[in-house]
């Protein structure tokens, strides 16, 4: 669990596509490991790549090459968690932002869902009339900002969420959908820039700290 995460962005069978990997995991990672379980990871409009997660919530799949972000929704799976405590299902959807440059720069995508057991204690409630913006610093911690008015934002600065926009994952509750641009600050990044944010759903961006 402390050794780091080997990013590997060799092509392998995607020939001249381009390999996107990463993680989604559960809510509150940090405190104890728990992948998120076939769930399906379909690029935008169903007519790409899709792969479903192991129970270690990783995947891996082929992306445009060519397109600067490429969008990959996110279905939960149907059946509840196996490793929270009550057992209970992931109810919102996402979408990935995959950034081109980001992975390009060998940054790891890193997502997080929480259960519906989990909202009766995660400090907001959802709007379902809104969506929810999710950003992920890869090795480092920055100050992470949106431009579209949001609830109170939660952040990890060491394994525990708490309020406060300043950590490796960073979170905006109830987001007007739209577009919205991601900003950080604390050093260099590569990966913000604008992003959209859909009902009912979370928009998980990660940001590639240099």
């Amino acid at each position: 669990m402390d050794a780091p995460i080997v990013v590997d962005i060799d092509n392998g069978s995607c020939g001249d596509q381009l390999r996107f990997t990463g993680e989604y995991v559960d809510w509150d990672n940090d405190t104890a490991f728990c992948g998120i379980d076939d769930a399906l990871f379909e690029v935008a409009g169903g007519e790409g790549a899709m792969d479903n997660t192991s129970p270690n919530g990783r995947f891996e799949m082929c992306i445009s090459d060519s397109a600067a972000v490429t969008l990959v929704d996110i279905t939960p799976p149907v059946d509840p968690s196996q490793c929270t405590t009550p057992a209970s299902t992931y109810a919102l959807g996402g979408i990935a932002v995959a950034n081109i440059a980001m992975l390009r720069a060998g940054g790891f995508w890193s997502a997080r869902n929480f259960t519906a057991d989990r909202v009766a204690t995660i400090g907001f409630t959802p709007d379902a009339g809104k969506g929810h913006v999710f950003v992920h610093i890869d090795t480092g911690s920055r100050t992470v900002a949106i431009d579209a008015a949001h609830d109170t934002t939660q952040a990890v600065v060491a394994n525990d969420w708490a309020a406060g926009d300043t950590g490796h994952d960073v979170f905006f509750p109830n987001v007007a959908p739209g577009q919205t641009t991601v900003s950080a600050t604390g050093g260099s990044v590569i990966g913000a820039g604008q992003i959209g944010v859909t009902a009912g759903k979370i928009t998980y961006v990660s940001l590639k700290a240099l």
